[in-house]
């Protein structure tokens, strides 16, 4: 018992050299009822925050959450960790899944149910329909959602805008001419372009802005060949186009959070992301709405463009079954909601959960996301894996790589292109 005594307080000793090891033993210190083993790819600053939280909130109801992050591949390298993972019979007892992957999954056998949980914690009340529906499989819950983020956000340094005396923009020209101005003040008008996953981004928020909801489903859900070959794809690749010709030529390689570092530096004017750019301003000391402007991807369109993160539960995982629920019920709790949103740079999935403390650009994308539910605007982020999945995805992501990476590429092209390799993967699969 002495021995065992010692050899704990030398690896206590050992956990607290670094500030990292340090939360991490803060997390796991309290005695475990059993530990969930949890894969994700939150490894940004602003990531691996917000799931600390949740490390810690079940630390402190006795249970042990073993987070295993993966970087990288804005997702793709932990999906092929899972695939290892449950090829060698050590399935993680929750993984970051999202959109019909979820269902894909299921179909699988491995998931487990968690309709029970559900039905307790009434979220078919408390969920958006257009959130819950894609926690299922066959009517019943699987999944646990987390947030619910927008992708269709310019963020603005508001400085450099003076300084090149710019406008705010409000539509496409506005937008052309602040990035014309900006570029001629010296500093690099957009950040972003680093790798395909952001300028499937870029051109998820172009599309919306350029098309409006209707032509997005019909090509990016529906998969319509006319419209991911129509006029509407083909004025969207001619603005990613002009995107790129105010992006910093020198981003191959670098990653979208270094990139809202850019702004908040004043490095660049712009960058178009996702709302988890919110946990990076945050972290550099910036405040979202202030400093740093957040506006709906300008355009001839409106719409909103949206994710839930979420982690599928499997069923037979190297985890406990009462640590697995305790996750699923905590990530859904009220006050987990609001302390890993505010992180995270998301808003509340529950839709009961008070905004009072958020930021201003959380007030709007709710008050966004609630108008647009009503009229029909919300539409399934493709660039983020809540529209397709697998080949076609993969057809989508190919083809804007080529004509990012080829400057001679004419968008009529791309559209062409678009339309026939998604008939080609959707063959396939």
């Amino acid at each position: 018992m002495k021995h065992r005594q010692i050899l704990r307080a030398a690896a206590a000793f050992t956990l607290c050299l670094t500030a990292t090891t340090m939360m991490a033993s803060t997390a796991t210190a309290a005695p475990t009822k059993g530990k969930v083993s949890v894969l994700n790819w939150w490894t940004s600053g602003s990531e691996a925050k917000s799931m600390h939280i949740l490390q810690q909130m079940l630390a402190d109801q006795g249970y042990k959450m073993v987070n295993d992050a993966v970087s990288g591949g804005g997702g793709s390298n932990a999906r092929t960790v899972l695939k290892s993972r449950i090829q060698s019979h050590n399935v993680p007892g929750a993984a970051q899944i999202k959109g019909p992957e979820i269902q894909q999954w299921c179909s699988t056998g491995l998931t487990m149910s968690i309709d029970a949980l559900a039905e307790k914690s009434h979220w078919d009340q408390v969920l958006p329909t257009a959130v819950s529906k894609y926690m299922k499989c066959d009517g019943h819950y699987v999944a646990v959602p987390f947030n619910i983020h927008r992708t269709n956000w310019l963020w603005i340094n508001k400085a450099v805008l003076a300084k090149a005396g710019a406008a705010m923009p409000t539509d496409w020209d506005s937008l052309v001419a602040a990035l014309k101005k900006i570029k001629q003040a010296g500093i690099t008008p957009i950040a972003g372009g680093g790798n395909t996953w952001q300028v499937a981004t870029e051109l998820d928020a172009i599309a919306l802005a350029a098309g409006g909801p209707d032509f997005y489903r019909k090509a990016f859900v529906d998969l319509d060949t006319s419209a991911l070959s129509g006029d509407d794809m083909i004025k969207s690749f001619k603005h990613l186009r002009t995107i790129q010709q105010y992006s910093d030529p020198n981003a191959q390689g670098l990653s979208w959070n270094h990139d809202t570092g850019e702004v908040v530096q004043g490095k660049a004017g712009m960058q178009i992301m996702g709302d988890w750019a919110k946990g990076e301003i945050t972290n550099a000391n910036a405040t979202p709405g202030k400093e740093i402007a957040c506006i709906a991807f300008p355009g001839a369109h409106t719409g909103y463009s949206y994710q839930s993160d979420s982690f599928e539960m499997f069923a037979h995982s190297n985890s406990d079954q009462n640590a697995q629920y305790a996750f699923a019920r905590t990530a859904l709790s009220p006050k987990f909601q609001r302390k890993f949103n505010k992180a995270k740079g998301s808003i509340p999935v529950r839709q009961d959960v008070s905004l009072k403390g958020f930021d201003a650009c959380a007030h709007k994308a709710k008050k966004d996301f609630k108008a647009a539910e009503k009229n029909n605007a919300l539409v399934p982020t493709f660039s983020q894996d809540m529209a397709e999945k697998g080949a076609v995805k993969g057809a989508i992501f190919d083809v804007i790589a080529k004509f990012y990476n080829d400057k001679n590429m004419s968008a009529e092209d791309a559209a062409r292109e678009m339309a026939h390799r998604v008939q080609q993967a959707q063959a396939m699969s």
